[in-house]
């Protein structure tokens, strides 16, 4: 009977936990579904790049495992604005980066870590990001990224 309770205690407990992770993540994730806020992401995203290759000059790699959640929840709440104004390529380049994100994350978590494996796996990481520049960034007067005028109506 002891086991019964302490069983079904602790698959209520689990469940709990479960469901409140899902709301979190639904509280952290964002809808982005205007120029506007795509560009508020991407900004959030834009610097963690240069802070990953510091980190790695540094062997630091707590720091980049960081900088990369910052940049993988970025990719993943932009993939909205593209799914919403039905650029079918763009969501097939954001998979594409979040894949190369969750690689770089998997050699960042081996132990030991692997430098040269990094440094591949984080090259990987900004050539998804630079393919999905070359198609749909540009940049304004003052050098920023922006939304390349005409990839969208109206905007």
């Amino acid at each position: 009977m002891r086991v019964r309770v302490y069983v079904g205690a602790m698959l209520i407990a689990w469940s709990g936990a479960v469901a409140l992770s899902g709301t979190h993540a639904l509280a952290q994730g964002q809808k982005v579904t205007t120029p506007e806020q795509l560009d508020k992401v991407m900004k959030s995203v834009g610097p963690t790049m240069r802070n990953m290759q510091a980190a790695m000059k540094a062997s630091n790699w707590a720091d980049m495992k960081k900088e990369l959640t910052t940049q993988r929840q970025g990719v993943a709440d932009s993939q909205s604005f593209w799914i919403e104004h039905k650029k079918d390529d763009a969501v097939e380049l954001n998979k594409q980066s979040l894949a190369k994100i969750d690689a770089l994350n998997k050699v960042l978590s081996a132990e030991p870590v692997d430098g040269a494996a990094v440094a591949t796996a984080l090259k990987e990481v900004g050539g998804s990001c630079s393919a999905c520049h070359k198609q749909y960034r540009a940049q304004d007067a003052e050098n920023n990224y922006i939304l390349k005028p005409g990839t969208i109506p109206g905007a």
